[in-house]
């Protein structure tokens, strides 16, 4: 099993608030010491419009990343490929590659917000079977000298790709989803990596797991072409009690900021509310999906998700919510503690 670490985005936080060229330049600090901590790879996530600033422009960060590093994986977690031209998506993703020394990893998602929608000026009502059509075309613009492509969606006609990515036949590509059980099924249909991500609890990760090796062996696909990869919020600490403060005082203060601040939360009468009740469904759906506790703790917590077959595991453990320390303590806590443990198990046999 990989270890991957994930960004939230670049939000600008109340808590600690910085300017966002500092914060930036923070997460490439914090890319390099994830890789001195051996961690496998280093992701950031797309979103447009964010209220306090996000992460819109995924592969010219993970360019940014792929110069400070030497080794570490650098992926999109996930770039929603229904804003972007699957051609210009292609283009920019094997420049990334080649400056990397091919270390990209592609995450594809849905995206599910209309502003960015219609900010970008796209439909989000096609956004799934487009989406599968772009990875369609992405493809061929990896692996053929010239190609030509008749779709529902998208024409191209006797097109050249320069340069060609560096990893053969092509970047690792993933298809990132949330909740929704159709994205399962619809990744395992099309036999392509599956990356679950989102805040969601242990048993409903298994249903939407079974959900994807389901609809991928309806469909013909080879068990052998099947990947999963989770994404975890974790709060990470050398006591039980420290890590339940930062999740109380700092970790779920984001979560409400976030789900607030874009109007996700309803009252009874369908109107956005300004602040996130402590019974809402929503707020004990979080606090049930953190990880939080020791390196102990959050090593049995993993081992859980571990055992649902899982391939690469990513730590969401960056949050500008966090002073820089913190991130840093949370990253080497990880990286000294948990990532060692499931390496040693799978050096003995013991483990993915």
């Amino acid at each position: 099993m990989q270890f991957w670490v994930g960004l939230w985005g670049m939000q600008r936080p109340h808590l600690h608030p910085r300017a966002h060229v500092r914060m930036y330049q923070e997460m490439l600090e914090h890319a390099q010491q994830a890789e001195a901590l051996e961690f496998d790879g280093f992701f950031v996530t797309e979103h447009h419009f964010w209220y306090d600033g996000y992460c819109p422009s995924l592969l010219p960060v993970l360019a940014g990343i792929a110069r400070r590093t030497r080794r570490i994986g650098v992926g999109a977690g996930a770039l929603l490929l229904p804003l972007h031209d699957p051609l210009r998506v292609a283009e920019d993703a094997a420049v990334v590659d080649v400056l990397s020394g091919g270390r990209l990893i592609l995450g594809f998602g849905l995206g599910y917000r209309p502003e960015e929608f219609d900010g970008l000026g796209t439909r989000k009502q096609t956004r799934g079977d487009r989406a599968i059509e772009e990875i369609e075309v992405i493809r061929k613009a990896f692996t053929q000298d010239v190609f030509s492509h008749e779709g529902t969606h998208y024409r191209y006609e006797n097109v050249r790709l320069v340069p060609r990515p560096l990893q053969q036949p092509h970047p690792p590509i993933w298809f990132a989803a949330g909740t929704a059980l159709a994205t399962a099924r619809r990744a395992g249909r099309a036999g392509l990596p599956y990356w679950h991500a989102t805040a969601t609890t242990l048993e409903m990760v298994a249903t939407a797991i079974e959900e994807y090796r389901k609809a991928a062996r309806e469909a013909g696909v080879s068990e052998a072409a099947l990947k999963v990869g989770l994404t975890r919020d974790i709060c990470i600490a050398e006591t039980q009690a420290e890590a339940e403060r930062i999740m109380r005082e700092e970790r779920l203060a984001t979560y409400e900021e976030q789900l607030v601040g874009f109007g996700f939360i309803l009252g009874e009468q369908g109107r956005p509310l300004k602040e996130l009740p402590r019974d809402h469904p929503t707020f004990d759906r979080i606090v049930k999906s953190l990880i939080v506790g020791t390196p102990d703790r959050v090593i049995a917590d993993v081992e859980g998700y571990a055992a649902l077959g899982i391939d690469v595991f990513a730590a969401r453990l960056l949050s500008a919510a966090f002073d820089p320390p913190k991130i840093s303590r949370a990253l080497e806590l990880f990286g000294r503690h948990v990532i060692p443990h499931f390496r040693k198990k799978s050096r003995v046999g013991g483990g993915r």
